[in-house]
């Protein structure tokens, strides 16, 4: 019998083959500025009070506050669930003759409900690339004030949704919209996932790296071009994606794919650093990475793993280093 591993095929929600949209995609953003003039959206200031002798604003409402990732993630498949149901019933419509129910009876039988669940997940996670980041969509624009407070400490109140401040955090232009149009929503779901987490300070580290003088790199369109290594990945087959599931012991697709992210980040900044990469190496950086998800996606996890080991041995004999110093005064 041949093994489930060796099968070659795709489902959706469904059960039903997947359409491999790849080569409609357009490309996702390259890593440099670009000047593009749009028109601005104001957002009226706070509220004021006159004291008879000065106007003092109301420093609590502010216009574009931050966003925790459950609140997000819970919004942003909310929104995009229903015209997921649509195209899965028109999909269905489509392949309703007997030979096609039995084959995808037959491959439903060779599944485990868990990968069932895995890549209904995976499809899930897919449909955000077909919804465009929308600057006039509120919990959008708080998702990207997130990212931008999380990254630079940033504590100003900002009442437009368009400024050079986008450009600080590697976006190509003051409305960092158009640089989504190759991911959708996909890859600002899991920058937020990345800030917002225990993995925070590696991308504070990384952000860091990006402002160097001579090291320079457009953090966000890099983790856009990494997201769409991701999309193109979970896009393949069904087998890639149970050998990804395999490798981890994640419970969802989220944390799976998450993780995966922040580990091509993290591969991406030490190739970077290490090797003291320039603007000019990224493409070469980027199609290392692709090749070593496709071939090798254990020893990329495996960095992953260590690197965080290393670095909680260090904190220990830090801490046990101060004890011991404490303990002599």
């Amino acid at each position: 019998m041949a093994d489930v591993d060796d099968i070659q095929f795709d489902l959706n929600a469904n059960g039903d083959q997947s359409v491999d949209v790849i080569e409609n995609c357009p490309s996702p953003p390259p890593p440099f500025h670009r000047k593009v003039v749009e028109p601005d959206i104001i957002v009226e200031p706070p509220i004021t009070f006159v004291d008879h002798e000065h106007v003092i604003p109301l420093k609590n409402i502010v216009p574009f506050d931050n966003i925790f990732f459950n609140d997000a993630k819970t919004y942003l498949f909310e929104t995009t669930s229903n015209s997921a149901t649509n195209l899965n019933e028109s999909v269905n419509k489509s392949s309703r003759n007997v030979f096609q129910r039995f084959l995808n009876f037959f491959r439903f039988s060779m599944l485990s409900q868990q990968n069932i669940e895995f890549n209904q997940q995976c499809e899930q996670l897919l449909q955000l690339t077909k919804y465009p980041c929308n600057m006039t969509d509120r919990i959008h624009i708080r998702i990207l004030f997130t990212i931008y407070r999380r990254l630079t400490h940033s504590k100003e109140i900002f009442y437009s949704t368009l400024g050079p401040h986008w450009e600080e955090i590697g976006f190509q232009s003051i409305n960092p919209e158009t640089d989504f149009r190759s991911t959708g929503l996909f890859s600002i779901f899991f920058l937020l996932y990345f800030v917002d987490s225990m993995y925070l300070p590696l991308a504070k580290t990384i952000y860091l790296l990006s402002l160097d003088q001579v090291q320079e790199f457009p953090f966000c369109c890099i983790g856009i071009n990494l997201a769409n290594i991701l999309i193109k990945y979970l896009r393949q087959t069904n087998t890639s994606r149970a050998h990804l599931h395999k490798l981890l012991n994640e419970n969802t697709a989220i944390d799976i794919v998450g993780k995966l992210f922040i580990a091509l980040y993290l591969n991406f900044y030490l190739k970077w650093r290490d090797n003291g990469y320039t603007i000019t190496n990224t493409q070469q950086v980027l199609t290392e990475l692709e090749k070593i998800l496709h071939n090798q996606p254990r020893m990329l996890l495996q960095e992953f793993d260590d690197y965080f080991h290393k670095r909680q041995e260090h904190r220990a004999q830090q801490y046990e280093l101060r004890q011991t110093q404490d303990n002599l005064i």
